[in-house]
């Protein structure tokens, strides 16, 4: 288990998240086993690079609101602690929001800046370094905005609602699921689809216990 911290704040990255991002970079990469193991490592990498900035961006808001926080990266992504029940509606939005934001700016940011001034990298490998932190921290970043729970979309639209609504989020929820799942199975995406239909079972069983 790897543990350190940044910006003061702890971080643990559980042996699950090396093992789900390892396996997503095989599958990603194709070629000779050399080059697939080379390049499934650069993509290991670069995904906890950006995923790590992306909890960041929570943890930093958290810290904003004076509070205490320590991000954990695990299984599929990760996640930023904060004592419960404390943040308003707002601040819970606004230390949502903080994370995918983060992510997609510097993502962009790196692509924007590399190819708009016609940086010519001369290594294959640190040109493929920032293709995948780019593509990661897009597609990372807007993925976890689908009015979905628990991504961070849903948890957006959970503090817009606020918990008298806490069953209509729900629906929305499992009806995005539903569709983005049903996209991401015709499409090739088999485990954007595989991870919709389990958030949209998690969300129909959290209904279920609101009836």
């Amino acid at each position: 288990m790897l543990e350190f911290n940044i910006f003061k704040i702890p971080v643990r990255v559980e042996p699950s998240f090396w093992v789900i991002i390892g396996i997503l970079g095989i599958l990603w990469n194709q070629g000779s086993p050399s080059d697939m193991l080379v390049n499934a490592g650069i993509f290991v990498f670069v995904a906890f690079l950006s995923i790590l900035i992306h909890e960041l961006g929570h943890a930093l808001m958290i810290k904003k609101y004076g509070l205490p926080t320590q991000i954990v990266l695990a299984s599929f992504g990760g996640y930023a602690t904060h004592p419960a029940g404390i943040l308003t509606r707002q601040q819970s939005f606004l230390v949502t929001l903080a994370g995918p934001l983060l992510q997609f700016t510097l993502g962009y940011l790196v692509y924007y800046l590399v190819t708009r001034n016609h940086i010519d990298i001369p290594n294959n490998k640190m040109a493929l370094m920032v293709f995948y932190f780019h593509v990661v921290s897009m597609f990372w970043a807007v993925f976890n905005c689908v009015p979905v729970l628990p991504l961070d979309g849903g948890r957006m639209l959970e503090a817009i609602l606020g918990p008298k609504r806490i069953k209509l989020t729900l629906i929305i929820s499992m009806i995005s699921a539903g569709i983005i799942g049903i996209l991401g199975l015709t499409n090739g995406f088999i485990f954007v689809g595989i991870f919709m239909f389990m958030f949209g079972w998690q969300n129909y069983q959290a209904y279920e216990r609101f009836k």
